[in-house]
């Protein structure tokens, strides 16, 4: 595809204050390995796009020098001033679509893609999908940690099938089993408009991407939704690490979050 189009593909990444884990995020979109025919010459690749929501240290001067040091990767900063990983993300994608985005997926400052990631997320949305999210497993720099929280993590996928099962005889929009997380996520453009896109909220009120998901679901039911088991990130375990295990769990359930500090993203 000529320079002068925009790739169709978006990945939108929202950050406050990431100076430590952003350079990471960034080499990981660099690697991957994005050149199937309909990667490469159909869609034309894909561009990435960081939200700066609000950050006091030192995160714009790295991406903009991350900027000056790769011209052969497409990476664009923007503002968003309005408090909330929710905004920046609805900021990204909706700049994204109206810059000739076709296809949006989403990570976070502090996980880092696999080489297939981005490649795996496509596939399921051309295959069909309206939304699609991925695998995450904890970074490798997190020691024992890691170790501890990947293990536990394959219970979830006994929690998918108890939520199937307790949901499987509810209306198509009602249904559920896995979640699709923000951090691992890939979206069309017709949809992510339709759907009504990420809540403008703040994190004390909502998981913005849950939110996503129940709109998407309204839209198309639980079949329009999809889980690419390849597309995996590596995530840092920072709000374990702020909160402790139980109210780390009660962050993403149901929990009480008045008390936590929401800008441990």
């Amino acid at each position: 595809m000529s320079e002068q189009f925009n790739p169709l593909i978006a990945v939108i990444i929202p950050v406050y204050n990431e100076e430590k884990f952003i350079t990471d995020t960034l080499d990981g979109l660099r690697r991957q390995r994005f050149d199937l025919y309909a990667h490469r010459e159909l869609l034309g690749g894909f561009r990435t796009i960081v939200v700066n929501n609000n950050s006091t240290d030192r995160t714009a001067e790295i991406v903009n020098a991350y900027v000056a040091e790769h011209p052969d990767f497409r990476l664009e900063l923007i503002d968003e001033t309005e408090k909330g990983s929710g905004c920046a993300a609805d900021t990204g994608a909706r700049h994204a679509i109206s810059t000739g985005a076709k296809i949006i997926a989403r990570t976070d400052a502090d996980s880092i893609p696999t080489p297939t990631w981005l490649g795996e997320l496509v596939s399921g949305l051309l295959s069909g999908k309206r939304l699609v999210g991925g695998r995450v497993r904890a970074r490798h720099d997190e020691g024992l940690t890691s170790v501890v929280f990947n293990g536990i993590g394959l219970l979830w996928h006994v929690g998918h099938a108890l939520e199937w099962y307790k949901t499987r005889n509810n209306p198509p929009a009602e249904q559920r089993s896995f979640a699709v997380v923000g951090n691992n996520m890939a979206i069309d453009a017709e949809m992510y408009e339709q759907s009504g896109g990420f809540p403008r909220t703040s994190m004390e009120d909502v998981d913005d991407d849950s939110i996503l998901q129940r709109r998407v679901r309204e839209e198309v039911g639980s079949a329009g939704i999809g889980l690419q088991k390849k597309a995996v990130v590596h995530t840092s375990l920072r709000r374990l690490h702020a909160y402790g295990v139980r109210d780390f769990i009660a962050w993403y359930g149901d929990g009480d979050r008045s008390d936590k500090v929401v800008d441990v993203r």
